[in-house]
């Protein structure tokens, strides 16, 4: 009966962590999106210091969210949203063209992340 029990607090752990983590990477990925289309907005109405400073910002928000994330997630989920945030602040800071393209990318990468972590019950079974 001790195994039994043993076994049960296991897998009610192995659940709560799950749970707990998939809504932690929903959270962190609705606030990087909700900058994405800031940095978006800011871009439309030409002001690069602001468009900048909140490329930065999603930079470092990013980073400090994949420190976490690459002990849950696949490291090659990761690896791509990184070079589009690194990408960004350089275009940022260059005032490129391509930073409405990049950031289209970004948005649907971090849709992408955000929706695969999301429990369904297809998605268990």
């Amino acid at each position: 009966m001790t195994r039994v029990k043993i076994s049960a607090a296991i897998l009610l752990l192995l659940i709560g962590i799950s749970i707990f983590s998939s809504f932690w990477v929903n959270r962190r990925c609705n606030a990087m999106l909700s900058e994405v289309d800031l940095i978006h907005e800011l871009a439309e109405m030409g002001d690069t210091e602001s468009v900048t400073h909140m490329a930065r910002e999603l930079n470092a928000d990013w980073e400090s969210f994949r420190e976490g994330a690459s002990v849950l997630l696949k490291y090659d989920r990761l690896i791509e949203i990184d070079r589009l945030c690194s990408r960004i602040v350089h275009l940022a800071e260059n005032e490129e063209d391509e930073m409405a393209a990049e950031l289209a990318e970004l948005r649907d990468m971090l849709e992408m992340l955000k929706s695969g972590e999301t429990p369904l019950l297809t998605s268990v079974f």
